[in-house]
């Protein structure tokens, strides 16, 4: 089938935590697959746990998406998210949400600790990059 080339199936990654243990579906539009240089996940939190612990930043964009898990009211979140974001990496700021949130991570925003405090009903979250390699520039 010459069409086949346009379908990707199961295509996923392992999660590097123990709270969220399902596999990870994932879309990365690479030079065979749209070449439009972009990766996406999404990841489904059952119960609360540390996605990141570390406050980091990049030199591309980042978009996170977080939406409720119930397909009736994905605007509930049925739990509480945190995340710290800084412009410069010393003023901190903690952001807490209960309903479908997203957020805009420019390049260079200082972004994480992100915890999913309280998870009542599965929580699905779901991040895009504007490259195919995830990198970070750690802060001390």
């Amino acid at each position: 089938m010459e069409t086949a080339k346009y379908i990707r199936t199961n295509t996923t990654r392992p999660s590097r935590h123990e709270a969220v243990t399902a596999p990870i579906p994932i879309l990365r539009s690479d030079a065979e697959y749209g070449d439009k240089n972009f990766y996406m996940n999404w990841k489904c939190a059952e119960k609360p746990y540390v996605d990141e612990a570390d406050t980091h930043r990049h030199d591309f964009d980042q978009y996170l998406v977080f939406l409720g898990g119930d397909p009736r009211n994905m605007l509930d979140l049925g739990g509480e998210v945190e995340l710290t974001l800084s412009e410069d990496g010393v003023n901190l700021e903690t952001h807490t949400f209960t309903s479908f949130t997203t957020v805009y991570i420019k390049a260079g925003l200082y972004h994480c600790p992100l915890v999913f405090k309280k998870v009542t009903k599965p929580i699905i979250f779901y991040y895009y990059v504007s490259r195919l390699k995830y990198d970070r520039v750690q802060t001390k």
